[in-house]
């Protein structure tokens, strides 16, 4: 990035990053309330903090540890990039934590080159719906914490996911990645915190068929079968690396259990109604739920 100080006499100062951050239900720009820095990943306690420009990137004009001389000749910055250590919290409670390596410094908001080594299909919720196949994001999303209600009206689908042992143990499936797909289309991507706890949220999908007598009739309500599946490689961290995070999708899923019988069925479709949450949960009985939605170890 390039400031330009209006005055009598121009003044140019180059900045060596510039990071934008979006919601991952809605893909709008966060603008306020992150705590956003960046540490060299070679020498952590070199470290700075951002700050937000009106038109939503987040940057500082200082690089630890890039030279004075050097922070003035974009040109040379190629040959200078090394690693760091990108963290973001947020301070309302919004957001999941956030953290990546990046390469500075880089004029220009930051295109993080790991987009393209992701399961394309299955992060298409974190892009334009009209985004090209070689779409390259120049911006990083950040998932909602469950205390997070949606903008708008937006399909929501929570869940307490557990990976359930053989003995009947449990752990939480922290930092999962869940989908939620109607009629084989993603339309929601969410990632688990720390304790399993998980919200996907998107658009709605169009509006189901009718036949003319449906029509006639009138809707009562609204509702498609969805498809969950939930992605979880038992990452550590606190939070892991968001490439970790979202490289689970590239993988097998889990198998989500319907109930804790011998046969281990698998949860089966469920049904997303509009204007109203799923809540999914493994059940219990034939009209009783557990809390969670148990996972196959």
């Amino acid at each position: 990035m390039t400031l330009v100080l209006a005055s009598r006499d121009a003044f140019v100062r180059h900045v060596p990053l510039g990071f934008a951050f979006r919601d991952a239900s809605d893909r709008s720009l966060v603008v306020d309330g992150l705590d956003v820095r960046i540490s060299d990943a070679a020498r952590p306690w070199r470290k700075t903090s951002l700050v937000s420009t009106p038109s939503g990137t987040w940057m500082t004009p200082r690089l630890p540890g890039l030279d004075a001389g050097l922070a003035e000749q974009p040109a040379q910055w190629p040959g200078s990039r090394r690693a760091f250590d990108l963290r973001v919290d947020d301070t309302f409670g919004r957001f999941l934590p956030m953290r990546a390596t990046v390469s500075l410094p880089l004029r220009g908001r930051y295109g993080w080159p790991a987009w393209s080594e992701f399961n394309q299909a299955r992060i298409r919720p974190l892009l334009p719906a009209d985004a090209p196949d070689d779409y390259a994001p120049d911006y990083f999303p950040l998932f909602p914490s469950i205390a997070r209600t949606p903008p708008g009206p937006r399909s929501i689908v929570r869940a307490q996911l557990a990976v359930r042992h053989a003995d009947g143990s449990e752990r939480p499936a922290s930092w999962a990645a869940m989908t939620v797909s109607v009629s084989n289309r993603i339309v929601a991507l969410g990632v688990a915190g720390a304790g399993g706890a998980v919200v996907a949220s998107g658009a709605y999908p169009p509006l189901p068929s009718q036949t003319v007598e449906q029509a006639a009739a009138g809707r009562s309500e609204v509702s498609w079968d969805a498809t969950i599946r939930v992605y979880c490689d038992d990452l550590e961290g606190d939070p892991p690396d968001l490439g970790q995070i979202l490289g689970q999708l590239s993988k097998t899923p889990r198998l989500a259990l319907q109930d804790l019988s011998a046969g281990e069925p698998p949860l089966p479709p469920q049904t997303l109604t509009l204007g109203r949450p799923l809540i999914l949960a493994t059940m219990r009985s034939a009209t009783e739920r557990f809390s969670t939605l148990y996972l196959k170890d």
